[in-house]
Parts: structure tokens; C-alpha cells; sequence
């Protein structure tokens, strides 16, 4: 009798989990895009915030742009007879991501004249690009002397000496949840001033986001933790956005397009920028789709550029894995993509990803620390990731902003300001990008470098001569590395390296093995010089 149970039992079981999966199976994932929207109407100023009216105008962007308008929800209602649900609405795209059954739907769907084209919406996993974290603990003296490295190595005495600190700008964090934040010593100053100024969970459509995966709390702090024991970032004063877009792997397919309804959500509320230590790769993606435009999470960054709104993204962690490269939408040319360096070297991290996008765009575009000491739901922690490293060149963007008021609504001109005032700018390579941004040089407050190294040229070849060795960063304390990259006639780098530097005399170049036309670009100690074969 016990027998004959459980092999009932086990049939119930086994017939449920048939069911179950051919439920799964038969409704499937579509993007219906409308042809207009007609008959539609706009009010810029009843649904835009104040930030977002000023953030337009400053840049003359229009309020009312055709991709601001609502959906036709006609057609809207029209879709959803004929389908299982409609879980993203999407005003930049006029587009809904729908749940359909049988082809019977879909062909039903595809007949309507306000139906451009219907679209399979394929699944894949989001990445946080987080590394590793250490348990949090009682803070030590090496914690603090971390936080205070991270933020040094960017210019946080600069900053202060001038009274900057993001006031005035607001900064929204894409992350899987932000348990703690809503009492964590960190934010008391920014939740006593009402500076956390709107929150959204896109899964759950409420404003609860004190929950889910701590990564949020820990991107947050590095944007502008503070307390009185230890100050995590940099934009200390600013407004923030929180948005959960993603919450563990309880919704592995849908992180793309919440990622593009929580843009949409940021422009409506203010952002002057958007800080996303998030993106996808191989398991959705080959590498040459990182174009810049494939991914529909690209698209919606680009919109949001288009919008006036300075978009920062993790260039990812897959330096060490078979991809290597960045992710989307970091491969997007207008986003800001952030790799991460080492903070016992200043130079690359081992783990983040590296450019170029697949159309040799240069990637990363600047760099942080990718392991540093941020906030947790339980106190505070050191953590690695280029997750990290982004943020903190968001509260770095903030703290710019608010320095150049007249830049909001301009990414791109912010943008630039920010690559030109990094630490190896103009020369540049696939690891580091144009390296650090430094206050210091934002606010003009240093003095044009000298040349630290000669080009000595030979009738076989060229010897760079270091006019001094063993130069020690005074952030890293570690020695300055030489830098070079060659790059071919269509300024692509062919290849780059660095080197620490024992002689005077470093590396020759012999002239037999570089084709004509070829380029040479070398920086050592904050001088660059280049030159062409």
C-alpha cells in the first residue's frame, strides 16, 4: 500500500511539474511596437518634475518630444484582449513587452494597422558587477584608510576646500534592492533633509526598496555615504533616486526592461544622472553586439543621453572569465564606462572588463578603485567590483555638475570635461581608458606638467629616457608605471602595456618592426608625448 502512495504520489508530482513547464513554455515573451500616436495629448509640465523641466531647457531639449507622449491606450487595450498579460509600457520606444500564448495571438496581434512590428523579447541573466565582499566588521584603521585613499585618489580635498559635494544634483541608483539604507548612519543627512526624493520598485510597482540584495545600500555609499566615523563617496549632498530594478534571481528575464522603465522614471523625476553598476553579456549576447545599439538596454541609454541625462555604467568583471570584455550598456560610446583599478597599484584591477566595444570604440572610458569600503545593511565593508568603481565616478559627476551648473542637461560636455581631466589623458588605452578623474584638474587648480621622459632617436629605433625613476604615487604609495600603446593608421590600438620603470632608459622601439604610419603614444608620471613611424 506504501508503495502503490508513493507512486501515486510520485505521478501527481510528475504530471504537476509537466504542467507546469509547458505553461512556462507555451506563453512567451514579445515586444509590440506601434506605428503613432495619434489622438494623444501632453502635458510637459503637470508630468515632468521641476529638475526635469530645468534640465531641458538649460540644454534646450524639448518638453515635449513625440517619445515623451503617452501610449495610444487604445491600442494599449486592444493588445491586452489578445494577450496573457503586458508587463512594461514604454513611452521612448512606443512599445508594450506582452505575454503570449498560441500563434494565433501573435498573428491576431500583428494584423492591427497600429502595429509596426512585434518582436521576440529573448531572456538572460543581469550582472551585478560586483566581485567579492568581506563580512562586515568593527571599522579598523585600514578601513579608514581605504575610504579615505578611494575618495583622495579622485581629489576629495579639492572638493571640499571649494564646498563641493553634488548639493543641488540628483543622482538615480539602478540596483537589486537597498536593505538598510532607510536607517543606515550613512544616509541620516540625506533622509533627515528629504533628500532620498523618490524610490520605485519596478517589480513589485510600490516604493519598496529597502529590501532585496544588499548591493544597492553598498553602490549607494559610494556614490555619497557619510558618517561620522567615515565618508564612502563623494557626492555627499546630493538627491537621490533609488530604483530597484533587479532582485536577486527571482526575475531572471525581465532586468533589461526594467532597466528602461526605471530610465523613464528617472527623467520623469529629475536625474541629472543615472549611476548603474549593471549590465549583460555572454548569456545573452555575442561580443559583437556590444556595438553601442543591439541591446535594448543600450537603446534606452542612449535615449536617456538624448534626454540630458549623464549616464554611468560598470564596464563589468569579466576580465578573468572567457568574455573579457565590457558589458551592455557599457559599450554604448555616450556612456560613461568605468573600469577599476587597483588601489595597491593605480593601475588595473585584475578582474574588470576591457574595450574596445565591437566597432573599437575606446572602452573604458576613466577609472576608480574597484576595491573599496562602502556601506552594507550591516554596518560597513570592503568590497571589490567595478560595481564600486562606477558609483564613485557617479558622486564624482555630481560633484562636477554642481561646480558647472551650466553643464546640466549637456552629458556630453560633462562627459568630456570629465575624461579630459583624468590622470593620463590624452593618452589613452583599453584597460584604464584616460584613467582617474581628478578634481584637481576640473577646477583648474593645477599647473600644466613638464616632460618627465625624452624620445632618444637612433638609426635603428627609438629609446624613451626617463628624466627620473622610481616616481611613488602618493595615493597607492606604489611606483608610477611607464605607459604605451601603438596604434594603426586608423588610430585603433593595436597593442598596449605598461612597464615599471628601474632605468633611465626603458624600452627601445626598433623602427624593422613597425609598419609606417603607425603611432607611438607613451605617458609616464602625467606627461604625455607621441610618435608616428
Amino acid at each position: 500500500m506504501k508503495i502503490k502512495l508513493s507512486l501515486l504520489l510520485f505521478f501527481l508530482v510528475t504530471l504537476s511539474c509537466k504542467l507546469f513547464a509547458q505553461d512556462i513554455a507555451a506563453s512567451h515573451a514579445y515586444w509590440v511596437f506601434f506605428t503613432d500616436k495619434k489622438e494623444v495629448s501632453f502635458d510637459p509640465y503637470c508630468y515632468f518634475h521641476r529638475n526635469t523641466i530645468e534640465r531641458r531647457m538649460n540644454a534646450g531639449i524639448a518638453l515635449n518630444d513625440i517619445t515623451d507622449y503617452p501610449l495610444n491606450q487604445n491600442y494599449v487595450s486592444a493588445i491586452a484582449q489578445l494577450c496573457d498579460s503586458i508587463t512594461i509600457e514604454s513611452r521612448w520606444m512606443n512599445a508594450v513587452k506582452i505575454w503570449a500564448c498560441d500563434a494565433e495571438q501573435l498573428s491576431k496581434i500583428k494584423s492591427f494597422s497600429f502595429v509596426m512590428e512585434v518582436n521576440d523579447a529573448f531572456n538572460g541573466a543581469l550582472i551585478l558587477a560586483s566581485h567579492t565582499e568581506t563580512k562586515p566588521t568593527l571599522l579598523k584603521e585600514k578601513d579608514l584608510k581605504l575610504a579615505s585613499q578611494q575618495l583622495e585618489n579622485l581629489g576629495l580635498s579639492a572638493f571640499k576646500k571649494s564646498n563641493i559635494a553634488g548639493k543641488g544634483i540628483r543622482v538615480a541608483v539602478f540596483d537589486a534592492g537597498f536593505p538598510g539604507l532607510d536607517k543606515h548612519e550613512a544616509f541620516e543627512k540625506h533622509r533627515t533633509e528629504k533628500r532620498i526624493v523618490e524610490t520605485w520598485n519596478f517589480l513589485k510597482k510600490n516604493h519598496e526598496v529597502y529590501q532585496g540584495g544588499s548591493h544597492g545600500i553598498m553602490t549607494t555609499g559610494c556614490v555619497a555615504g557619510n558618517s561620522k566615523e567615515i565618508q564612502t563617496g563623494l557626492a555627499t549632498d546630493c538627491e537621490l533616486l533609488l530604483a530597484l530594478t533587479e532582485f536577486n534571481l527571482r526575475e531572471p528575464f525581465k532586468e533589461e526592461e526594467y532597466w528602461l522603465a526605471a530610465a523613464e522614471w528617472a527623467d520623469k523625476n529629475g536625474a541629472d544622472i543615472i549611476s548603474s553598476s549593471l549590465g549583460y553579456s555572454f548569456e545573452r549576447y555575442f561580443y559583437k553586439d556590444m556595438n553601442g545599439h543591439t541591446s535594448l538596454v543600450s537603446k534606452a541609454a542612449r535615449m536617456a543621453i538624448r534626454k540630458g541625462i549623464l549616464v554611468v555604467n560598470s564596464a563589468g568583471n569579466e576580465y578573468t572569465n572567457p568574455w573579457q570584455f565590457i558589458i551592455t550598456p557599457a559599450d554604448v560610446d555616450s556612456v560613461l564606462t568605468i573600469g577599476g583599478v587597483d588601489p595597491k597599484t593605480g593601475y588595473h584591477i585584475s578582474y574588470s572588463s576591457i574595450g574596445p566595444n565591437s566597432k573599437n570604440i575606446m572602452k573604458p572610458n576613466v577609472c576608480a578603485f574597484g576595491h573599496v569600503l562602502t556601506s552594507n545593511k550591516n554596518g560597513f565593508s570592503q568590497v571589490d567590483g567595478t560595481s564600486f568603481s562606477c558609483p564613485l565616478i557617479a558622486g564624482f559627476a555630481a560633484c562636477v555638475l554642481q561646480l558647472h551648473p551650466e553643464l546640466k542637461g549637456k552629458p556630453m560636455d560633462l562627459f568630456d570635461l570629465i575624461q579630459r581631466n583624468s590622470t593620463l589623458y590624452p593618452y589613452f588605452d583599453y584597460m584604464h581608458g584616460f584613467g582617474v578623474p581628478q578634481a584637481s584638474k576640473v577646477m583648474k587648480a593645477e599647473v600644466p606638467q613638464l616632460p618627465t621622459f625624452d624620445f632618444d632617436i637612433r638609426d635603428d629605433g627609438l629609446i624613451i629616457k626617463l628624466k627620473e625613476v622610481n616616481i611613488i604615487d602618493p595615493i597607492t604609495q606604489a611606483k608610477q608605471p611607464v605607459y604605451y600603446h601603438i596604434e594603426n593608421e586608423k588610430g585603433v590600438i593595436v597593442d598596449y602595456y605598461l612597464i615599471t620603470a628601474e632605468e633611465q632608459e626603458v624600452i627601445k622601439f626598433e623602427f624593422r618592426l613597425y609598419k609606417k604610419g603607425q603611432k607611438l603614444m607613451i605617458h609616464y608620471d602625467g606627461y604625455t608625448a607621441s610618435y608616428t613611424f
